[in-house]
């Protein structure tokens, strides 16, 4: 007898046994059981668990609600660096319940799901137990445990990315599915569904298409003064006195069969970006009119598109719905503590990130407005400050100078002071030295 099981499992670092977590949900009959279960790390390694609680509930909804409130609680801590997660598909044990052990046994070899938020983990609960149609094969049915939920990377792309510029990108899992596997698969087998990724700057939304493409992405930054030609092109004067063509990144990449990624497309004049329109839809043409009598450009295969852009901030402007609805695929881009964490980021310095995070939460579900989350450029930024001996006040300085809001300042303060204990101020200059 097998079940399919959607569930998750953290280990704490930070206890002195390193105490594993497990939560997960499955199908009891025509009800639903939530189960969680603790041990130390040497139970973990020895497949053995307590217990902490299983209860039934008579719908997915509620089970799927109590699975998304453990999730907040244990993100909320801060401390957890790793998360497995379902669904995976083992025997139900002789007495009919779930042994947490054979949970922990099969999750050690599903993917590591980076910094998953309470929707993703709502959504992989709700859809791997919702009844699958009569029609469904076998292994539909019951997905095989030594595969992913989706879309996911080569194995030896789990532990990070290269990056062109020698960084490294850690995928993160995106409804089930690893987002680079999730931008290859589209354009290898839809290259008309073109993808937006939207976020607060700093977040890492240029990381995920130089991970999923590296090389193979011509990038054009967008600004204010962005006009047609530095999509399609232009003459660019030569040494001789003459002129000679160049095409733009656009232009290239339609040529080239590569990917084209505007950043900071929420910057760009609304009529300039009506230049996309011909090529992000089913005609996949450019006419240059720079060039008079030329045909018009057709993408080479492979070319596909990818926009990122912030929806908030100075310069910013609401993209218009015809550019929407040709990136149809939207999907929000905010901070990853786990890549910071990986990157050698002070842990206390996530720590007052991850409180942020969760009070940023919190306010609005009870319909405030938030606070200001730091991204992972601002860490990154703050301990390198650390990083160049300029001591803890001015790294902390540093930190609160990168909140964009005027009205989270106090929380920021507070944050830091919960963390580091101590009072800190925007920097400033004092009598003479």
């Amino acid at each position: 007898m097998t079940t399919t099981v959607a569930g998750f499992a953290v280990q704490d670092p930070n206890s002195p046994e390193q105490k594993v977590y497990a939560a997960f949900v499955y199908r009891d009959g025509s009800s639903f059981r939530f189960a969680t279960a603790s041990g130390g790390f040497a139970n973990w390694v020895g497949n053995r668990m307590r217990v902490q609680s299983n209860k039934q509930y008579a719908s997915i909804d509620t089970a799927v609600a109590a699975m998304a409130d453990v999730w907040t609680k244990k993100c909320s801590k801060g401390s957890y660096d790793t998360v497995l997660a379902g669904p995976v598909t083992f025997d139900v044990a002789a007495t009919g319940e779930i042994d947490p052990a054979e949970l922990v046994a099969v999750a050690q070899h599903e993917n590591a799901v980076l910094s998953a938020d309470v929707s993703t983990v709502e959504a992989v609960v709700a859809q791997t137990l919702s009844p699958v149609p009569a029609s469904a094969t076998a292994a539909t049915a019951a997905p095989s445990a030594s595969r992913g939920t989706g879309l996911t990377v080569d194995p030896s792309e789990r532990n990070g990315i290269v990056l062109p510029n020698g960084h490294t990108m850690y995928p993160r899992q995106v409804a089930g599915h690893t987002d680079v596997a999730l931008m290859r698969h589209l354009r290898a087998n839809s290259p008309d569904l073109f993808v937006r990724l939207h976020g607060p700057a700093g977040g890492g939304k240029s990381t995920v298409p130089y991970g999923a493409f590296g090389t193979d992405l011509v990038v054009m930054q967008g600004h204010g003064d962005t006009n047609v030609s530095h999509f399609v092109g232009q003459y660019l004067p030569l040494p001789d006195g003459g002129f000679e063509w160049r095409d733009g990144p656009l232009t290239r990449a339609m040529r080239e069969g590569k990917v084209f990624l505007l950043d900071e497309a929420s910057r760009v004049p609304s009529e300039t970006m009506a230049v996309l329109m011909s090529v992000a839809d089913g005609r996949r043409t450019l006419n240059i009119d720079d060039l008079p009598g030329s045909e018009p450009v057709v993408a080479a295969d492979g070319f596909w598109m990818v926009i990122g852009y912030n929806e908030y901030g100075q310069g910013v402007r609401p993209l218009d719905d015809a550019i929407k609805r040709r990136f149809p695929i939207a999907i929000e881009v905010a901070a990853d503590f786990t890549a910071a964490e990986a990157a050698g980021v002070d842990p206390k310095l996530i720590k007052v990130a991850r409180n942020l995070h969760t009070r940023n939460a919190e306010e609005k579900n009870d319909g405030g407005l938030g606070c200001w989350v730091p991204q992972i450029a601002d860490l990154l930024v703050t301990q390198k400050v650390l990083d160049a001996g300029l001591g803890l006040e001015v790294a902390l300085a540093t930190m609160l100078s990168a909140c964009t809001d005027l009205d989270s300042i106090e929380c920021v303060q507070d944050a830091i002071h919960d963390v580091y204990g101590m009072g800190v101020q925007p920097l400033a200059l004092g009598g003479r030295a």
